[in-house]
């Protein structure tokens, strides 16, 4: 196999792990371990607003342009791709958030299969969507989260960031 011929895919993996990183440290710092995979963290107990007004919003910015930049990096070819990649998950990261409006919240959550709960991760979907909030900001950081995303695909493609 040539020498950095997954060079491309190791630059996306790489930079979607970094902006894992940052929803972590956000969760971890301005929202005191408010998250499913944080539980018993008590560092900061949200006090701390390492991000500011942006923290509200970044979870959504970096989830949505991480997972892009993952798919783009398992599904190669981009060029073919892409578009529906980002499209795609776009679409999903929307539809998660407007499930979380009252009452459509208590309906999906009803409908959710008894095995997600005998599954870790799976078991916390209900409380996402009856404990989480609507936000239409949110929708528009998933927006800019899958266009930067597309651009750093793009970029990438080219050389620009190897």
């Amino acid at each position: 196999m040539p020498r950095g011929r997954y060079k491309e895919e190791a630059t996306l993996l790489f930079v979607a792990v970094l902006l894992l990183v940052v929803g972590v440290i956000v969760y971890a710092i301005d929202r005191g371990g408010a998250a499913y995979f944080l539980i018993g963290w008590t560092a900061s107990h949200g006090e701390a607003e390492l991000f500011g007004p942006f923290g509200n919003h970044l979870p959504t910015f970096v989830h949505s342009m991480a997972t892009i930049l993952v798919l783009a990096a398992v599904l190669r070819p981009w060029p073919k791709l892409l578009p529906a990649i980002a499209f795609s998950w776009f679409a999903i990261e929307c539809l998660f958030e407007v499930a979380q409006i009252s009452p459509l919240d208590a309906r999906v959550a009803a409908v959710l299969p008894a095995w997600f709960y005998d599954v870790p991760v799976l078991e916390a979907s209900a409380g996402y969507f009856i404990n989480g909030t609507y936000d239409p900001l949110d929708i528009f950081s998933i927006a800019l989260g899958a266009a930067a995303a597309y651009w750093i695909v793009r970029m990438t493609e080219r050389g620009d960031l190897r």
